[in-house]
């Protein structure tokens, strides 16, 4: 055999292992319902882990809506409302609750959906999720759903032991229906949201359709947690817009809390001073979320105290999970959102900025072409103006399509965020019944006095943003197309020299 002949051999033993390898690799295997892992040597080939803005992507989830929390032993539970399929062309198109888990709170890896809804329901409706009463003795954990047959929405419960894995609870004694009493036989019956009473049992707040104008949701007892008796509905005053959906209720310090959805994109702000009522809106900061987002609920941490959790909504419909947010009341009682300590971790790398070729412009734009597919973080100082009378501060971002928006701050505090021109002002967005709004597509006052210069925190990733101005969120917002990569300071030179990035 000549060398050239052994070498050809060599060559073509090699080429057959490579390829005998490749075919293994490629085997996929059977799996939990939910799952749809590949084979890699034995070892099962993990979904991506994301941070910043988590999305959803398994096929058997499809998009998200309502999410909510819970953390057991160093793991946070992030269950999340879906729809996968086409939308139905009667009542709404959720269809399974679906799971992702995390070590900090920060990257997320999906798992898929835990429970589905049952062949005869139209629907799904969102949850949360709560221990047993007796968890030191069965070690359960209790979620509640909701599911619409026919004209009727009903509550109904599933159990776990790890909170990865759900069991549906059968029975007529775990379905949960309307009280007459108080509340619309065929109205909304869904998602209640637990609260421990003193000398045992639960509270519940759930979405609800009360005979009383004066009232907003449903309101009600248990004593195990699963057979729940409805009360009648607290009164409620300061709310005006019609719908109604509960998010989340919470003591903390001598009031209670309620986070009340008023439908996308309305979340506001309740007080009470007992647990039955009455509530009352908020005095300040009532509208607690007004961008493109909904249903923050509370998430109750076992050492940074309160946060809370929410979606947001890109404008093509597609819903991601937010970074979690802390609880900031002040001395006046007002609830705001805030920077959570434990999103530092987002930051994995340090990006330095690129100072722009022409600082006089009224838009300054950096030298970066930030990575935005990964997501990053921009953090300075911004001089708020002097006066009414002078030029708003803040930042532009440029999108793709020839489209941009931005941020603006006024001498008070109030920002005004929308879609932008190339000369920093802000470009007319149609309205409901086709009116235009003058100027700017979204206003928010926080109504409180920020530093000044106040430190700033943006979050960009696609074509989603948030921007907090004193680790005060101001506004979660999603942009009118991707973000191209470039951002600028308008009318703030101060800010240049005080720029960090990372992503």
């Amino acid at each position: 055999m000549t060398a050239d002949e052994k070498t050809i051999i060599t060559k073509t033993n090699a080429y057959s292992m490579r390829l005998l390898l490749a075919l293994t690799l490629i085997t996929t295997v059977s799996s939990a319902p939910g799952e749809s892992d590949v084979a890699l040597l034995g070892q099962r080939i993990q979904p991506p882990v994301q941070s910043l803005f988590y999305k959803a992507k398994h096929n058997e989830t499809g998009n998200m809506w309502d999410v909510w929390l819970y953390h057991h032993e160093d793991t946070y539970f992030l269950y999340y409302l879906a729809n996968a399929g086409p939308r139905r062309t009667k009542g709404q198109p959720w269809n399974n609750i679906s799971l992702a888990t995390s070590p900090d709170g920060v990257h997320w890896t999906e798992k898929g959906p835990i429970l589905k809804k049952s062949e005869e329901a139209t629907w799904m409706g969102t949850g949360s999720t709560w221990k047993s009463p007796t968890f030191d003795q069965d070690g359960k954990f209790y979620m509640n759903f909701s599911e619409e047959t026919g004209d009727r929405q009903n509550i109904y419960f599933a159990e776990s032991k790890d909170l990865l894995n759900w069991t549906r609870l059968e029975g007529e004694q775990y379905r949960f229906v309307q009280d007459e009493r108080w509340y619309k036989k065929n109205g909304r019956w869904d998602c209640i949201w637990t609260l421990p009473k003193l000398g045992g049992g639960f509270y519940g707040y759930w979405t609800a359709s009360p005979l009383s104008e004066n009232s907003k949701f449903g309101f009600g007892e248990s004593d195990d947690g699963l057979r729940w008796k409805a009360l009648e509905p607290p009164k409620v005053s300061g709310v005006n817009r019609k719908h109604s959906e509960v998010g989340a209720v919470e003591k903390i310090g001598n009031k209670y809390y309620m986070l009340l959805g008023n439908y996308s994109p309305y979340m506001v702000t309740l007080t009470a001073d007992h647990p039955e009522g009455p509530f009352r809106a908020a005095k300040k900061n009532f509208n607690v979320l007004t961008g493109h987002t909904y249903f923050c609920r509370f998430f109750p941490h076992p050492t940074d105290g309160m946060l809370v959790c929410h979606f947001t909504r890109a404008r093509n419909n597609q819903v991601s999970f937010a970074p979690l947010k802390d609880v900031r009341i002040d001395n006046e009682g007002t609830l705001r959102l805030g920077w959570w300590k434990g999103n530092e971790k987002m930051k994995h790398h340090s990006v330095k900025v690129e100072k722009p070729d022409d600082t006089t412009k009224t838009i300054a734009i950096l030298g970066n072409s930030f990575d935005l597919k990964r997501g990053t973080i921009l953090e300075g100082n911004l001089r708020l103006p002097k006066d009414k009378n002078a030029h708003r501060s803040g930042l532009y971002i440029e999108c793709v399509n020839n489209q941009a928006a931005g941020v603006l701050m006024d001498h008070a505090g109030v920002a005004e965020l929308g879609p932008m021109q190339a000369d920093g002002s802000f470009v007319k967005v149609r309205k409901r019944h086709n009116r235009y709004q003058k100027g700017v597509e979204k206003r928010v006052d926080r109504e409180m006095t920020f530093t000044n210069p106040a430190r700033f925190r943006l979050l960009l990733k696609g074509s989603l943003m948030e921007f907090y101005l004193d680790d005060i969120l101001i506004e979660s917002f999603a942009l009118p197309a991707e973000a191209s990569g470039r951002i600028g300071v308008i009318n703030s030179a101060d800010t240049l020299g005080t720029l960090k990035a990372w992503k």
